[in-house]
């Protein structure tokens, strides 16, 4: 083992440090107009950036030449393009909504690794509409569906025109809403711009990437370096006071248990945020009375597995910078889950107030988070805190980092945390990540060298999406492993996972853009009898066109033991302790996002258990114009257990629709079904966003309950419904 560990660790010493000639980014030298259209003399100076076409064909030229330039000044960072067609008829503009991230538009857009550390940056786009779309991309995008947080907002903004053949914008950054660092008077930064065509679905980038893994073009590592000189921006307070008022009506028992009244609750509260930059690389944020009543619903699951469900943050507090905050064991797993504070058993519990600090102190990132929440009938007040910390190592692209967490109740109840962890590159695309937790509770024994309390992952990945990839993994959760404010999807096992894939780029004039065919395998073992609990395998194939279609088609088998009756389905069906072998099939098939209507679907099959399950789901959208977009959720799940006599059917319908007349403005409803709960659930949210920091919601929720006659007394057909409104507004000093 020594002879492993020191031959990973020279691997790791005789890297080679990445290193390029930054661009240096010219100082406008004369006024401009912020009217989305870069005509000024200012800009005539200003040297263009030439874009690459991505896909789908690597290297080729663009045949309408796009216009890209970068510029500042003392106060904002600046993009200037005009963006040309070959007719008015190839532009697409859907969409006005704030944070509308869709492929369905035509997008301009940047990354900018604004530490340099080529491992995370910030992104701000937008559309021939003018709308404004920002967000985060954390650990080099390792994980494209979990290392993007399109929810992060900061103060920017952009303007755009439209033409008969072209489109143009200038976007208008302030150094103040970045975090960076500056060395005598130097500032050096990395930044990718991204130009997307929907009518063709072609991506054109600077500087040129190569597509050889999935969403290059996100990556920091794969950024231009650019240098700017003198920058001192100032260092404004802004200070974001709101207010709520409405009103809650809920439907009860009464105190005889023989029917239900309705019940008005007026609603009413108000707090505030601060946010300072104490230095350009280090902002604290303080919180008081911390209000989401504008986050919109979660979305109906249905759980057919023994693992727990997930559900993502969607509270703006708490996704902001949210990267320094993770440590990931793979999948949703990490030692650090923000949903755990102020909610409780799925109901909010009142956040008292709280504190964050993020940044880069030298070489190292830092965040730092305490909240304090209130006492329930249920749960005492608690505090929750947490330390993160992490810095380049060897070569860009390899970390070492560390997390403590506390969360300790006013009675005296306390979970603690800690863990190290690091990612290494070692050569090439290969890269070795170590992670090591341990936790400690209050009447439980807490003994550092024990592994009944850790949680351990080692996993070497080949990331690659040309030709040969893979990925070993070895991961150990201990029976006492209870991470107090983090997500396990399963407690008390250790197990190996091993995939291997192998994907290639048809000829140019193939019209298959990409495909992949690859192996998984996964064993888990219980940690404490050492037992083997559940064997997986899974073969797929994966297959991408040039005008935007995809589909995938896999064969799974699975061999669980099931040691204590497991409930699914929110109680509708179970299954009784055994060994189980099953096998089956899944298909996936996606239309183009290039049309208006676009819809992808998805089927399985095949043995379950001791009986037999059959899914279809069905996902379409239909964009109306530039103002309004629908989209339908379906989901069907057939469970039978021919032998017990048992079976269900469930039905998860959901409906979401946006309408944006304007850029400031935005009326969005989202209802869902659910059979397994038999409620219809509404969220109806009006939004008027003049400018980043100043908003006015109007919420209304809602529940129905589907199956009256269910229960004695019979239910009512409202179950309660809250009218709520939501003003905030942002001083700036």
């Amino acid at each position: 083992m020594s002879k492993i560990l020191a031959a990973g660790l020279l691997l790791i010493l005789s890297s080679e440090i990445w290193a390029q000639t930054p661009i240096v980014v010219s100082k406008l030298t004369g006024a401009i107009t912020f009217d989305g259209i870069p005509d000024e003399e200012a800009w005539l100076d200003i040297p263009e950036l030439e874009m690459t076409m991505y896909s789908p064909v690597y290297g080729n030229k663009q045949t309408e030449k796009a216009t890209i330039k970068i510029a500042y000044d003392d106060e904002y960072f600046y993009l200037s393009a005009i963006l040309r067609y070959k007719s008015h008829d190839e532009i697409r503009a859907v969409g006005k909504k704030r944070d509308y991230a869709e492929p369905y538009t035509d997008w301009l857009g940047f990354i900018l690794d604004t530490f340099n550390d080529r491992q995370n940056g910030v992104s701000f786009w937008t559309n021939p509409n003018g709308l404004r779309t920002d967000g985060t991309v954390m650990n080099d995008l390792a994980y494209s569906g979990s290392d993007i947080n399109w929810s992060w907002n900061t103060f920017w903004d952009v303007k755009t025109d439209k033409g008969d053949s072209q489109w143009t914008t200038e976007f208008r950054v302030p150094f103040s809403s970045l975090r960076f660092q500056t060395v005598k008077g130097k500032t050096i930064m990395g930044i990718t711009i991204c130009q997307y065509n929907a009518a063709t679905s072609s991506m054109y980038t600077f500087p040129p990437v190569e597509p050889i893994v999935s969403s290059a073009y996100w990556k920091p590592s794969m950024t231009a370096s650019i240098e700017f000189s003198g920058l001192n921006p100032k260092k404004p307070v802004y200070v974001t006071p709101y207010a709520t008022g409405g009103i809650g009506m809920e439907n009860e028992l009464n105190e005889a248990g023989t029917d239900y009244k309705m019940n008005f609750t007026p609603k009413y509260d108000a707090g505030f945020d601060v946010k300072y930059s104490i230095t350009n690389n280090l902002t604290a944020d303080l919180t008081v009375n911390t209000d989401f009543a504008q986050v919109e619903a979660d979305d109906q699951k249905i759980n057919l597995s023994k693992y727990s469900l997930y559900f993502p943050e969607k509270r703006s507090f708490f996704q902001e910078k949210s990267d320094i905050f993770s440590f990931s064991f793979l999948g949703d797993n990490n030692l650090f889950y923000s949903r755990q504070i102020g909610i409780y058993n799925a109901s909010p519990v009142r956040i008292y107030g709280g504190m964050r600090m993020t940044g880069r102190i030298n070489k190292w990132d830092v965040g730092f988070l305490d909240m304090q929440t209130a006492a329930t009938a249920e749960s005492p007040g608690e505090n929750f805190g947490v330390l993160r910390t992490k810095r380049t190592v060897f070569n860009e692209n390899s970390y070492a980092g560390a997390m403590l967490t506390s969360r300790v109740g006013m009675d005296g109840t306390y979970n603690l945390a800690y863990g190290l962890d690091g990612q290494f590159r070692l050569i090439g695309d290969d890269y070795l990540t170590v992670k090591w937790a341990q936790t400690f509770e209050n009447d439980m024994p807490n003994k550092p060298v024990d592994m009944a309390p850790t949680r351990l992952l080692l996993n070497w990945e080949h990331r690659n999406q040309k030709g040969l990839g893979y990925d070993f993994v070895y991961t150990w959760s201990g029976k006492q492993f209870n991470p107090g404010i983090g997500f396990e999807e399963l407690q008390n096992y250790h197990g190996l996972r091993s995939m291997v894939q192998y994907g290639w780029f048809p000829e140019e004039k193939k019209p298959i853009l990409y495909q992949r065919v690859y192996l998984t395998i996964a064993n888990i073992w219980n940690t404490v009898t050492m037992s083997q609990e559940t064997f997986k395998g899974n073969l797929s194939w994966y297959i991408e066109a040039k005008k935007g279609n995809y589909g995938s088609s896999g064969i799974y088998w699975t061999q669980d033991d099931i040691t204590d009756t497991l409930y699914i389905a929110a109680g509708q069906a179970y299954i009784p302790p055994g060994r189980f072998r099953f096998a089956n099939m899944s298909v996936l098939y996606g239309t183009s996002s290039s049309h208006d209507l676009s819809a992808y679907f998805m089927i399985s099959a095949g043995k379950y258990y001791d009986g037999w399950n059959y899914s279809f789901s069905v996902f379409p959208t239909l964009n109306i114009g530039t103002s309004l977009s629908t989209s339908l959720t379906y989901y069907l799940d057939y469970v039978n257990f021919p032998s017990r006599s048992m079976k269900f059917t469930n039905h998860i319908v959901g409906l979401k629709g946006t309408m944006t007349l304007t850029t400031k403005t935005s009326l969005s409803a989202y209802i869902q079904y659910n059979t397994a709960v038999n409620k219809a659930l509404t969220n109806i949210r009006f939004r008027f966003n003049p400018r980043e920091g100043n908003d006015f919601y109007l919420v209304y929720d809602e529940g129905l309950n589907t199956r009256l006659t269910s229960e004695i007394p019979h239910l009512p057909f409202s179950s309660g419904r809250t009218i709520l409104a939501k003003y905030t507004y942002t001083f700036r000093f």
